[in-house]
């Protein structure tokens, strides 16, 4: 038989462990963020300084203005962004596949994890307001040496580049909300797990505490009269002694009844050979009459 392969193990670990505001999480992080700076962010950005026209001819002023303008890259402070976000989530993964062998769910890594993705969102969504802002101008001044004179310089597409700008702010914003709605629903399921596990708990208790010190008396009976019952079975029969008595025909003047085959001595202490002795003294058997039984 074919055991179950690496991605089946991962998909079943990570499934089980983290809740449904983590697998939209996932979604936005996969084809609203990566996809996206991928195959809409990379065409846009990898001519940028090139398309940075400055109306000068000296030498060295268009770089130094376009390092005034972008400090950072705008696309690969997207990618570091992405990469960064996703460490916490690779690493709770591996835990999870690594611990998955106990059958736990790992409440408290998952909660750890996500309170360092929240603390990193918010992180990169504050150092992009600082450093981008919300819009992409159409025309930078620049007047810093090497430039003589204040000079002109125009960014490519900013109209394009504003929208893809505000598209992933949004898509920031929309995780950093999906974390914190997370947050509550990992606390919220641990503190019914809890809840759970302790009312069990107390159910076992108590069927261990009712098994062990009344264990009849749980379903409704009452031991005392129980030993009652017993104690009226065993002095059912009648306290003298039965005797088969022979007639010339074979038959029995009178007939022991049902409860002789398991007749119950009195319950007092002593030796029960001493007991039917003195049973048999004090009750002698009754004469036999001659002509009973004779046609």
């Amino acid at each position: 038989m074919v055991g179950p392969s690496a991605s089946n193990i991962i998909f079943i670990a990570v499934n089980h462990s983290i809740t449904l505001m983590g697998k939209m999480w996932l979604i936005v992080m996969i084809f609203l963020r990566i996809l996206m700076l991928l195959f809409a962010g990379y065409p846009l950005y990898q001519d940028e300084q090139e398309r940075f026209v400055c109306n000068t001819i000296q030498p060295g002023c268009a770089n130094v203005c376009y390092d005034l303008f972008s400090p950072i890259s705008l696309f690969r402070f997207w990618l570091v962004q992405l990469i960064t976000l996703c460490l916490p989530y690779i690493i709770f993964i591996i835990y999870v596949v690594h611990k998955a062998s106990n059958g736990l769910t790992p409440v408290r890594a998952y909660i750890l994890h996500l309170m360092f993705r929240t603390l990193l969102e918010a992180g990169f969504g504050v150092a992009h307001y600082y450093l981008f802002g919300f819009y992409i101008p159409r025309r930078f001044l620049c007047q810093h040496p090497p430039c003589t004179t204040q000079v002109d310089c125009y960014i490519s597409r900013p109209t394009e580049k504003t929208v893809m700008l505000n598209f992933m702010l949004a898509t920031a914003a929309l995780s950093l909300f999906l974390n914190f709605l997370d947050f509550i629903c990992t606390v919220k399921r641990s503190v019914r797990q809890k809840s759970e596990r302790k009312m069990i708990v107390e159910n076992i208790y108590e069927e261990e505490q009712c098994f062990l010190s009344a264990g009849r008396a749980c379903k409704g009976i009452n031991p005392t009269t129980l030993l009652a019952q017993q104690d009226l079975e065993g002095e059912a029969c009648p306290s003298a002694t039965f005797r088969k008595r022979r007639a010339s025909n074979g038959s029995c003047v009178g007939q022991a009844p049902p409860c002789l085959e398991s007749l119950s001595l009195p319950r007092t202490p002593g030796p029960p050979s001493s007991h039917l002795f003195l049973y048999l003294l004090a009750s002698p058997p009754p004469p036999l009459s001659i002509n009973q039984g004779r046609p």
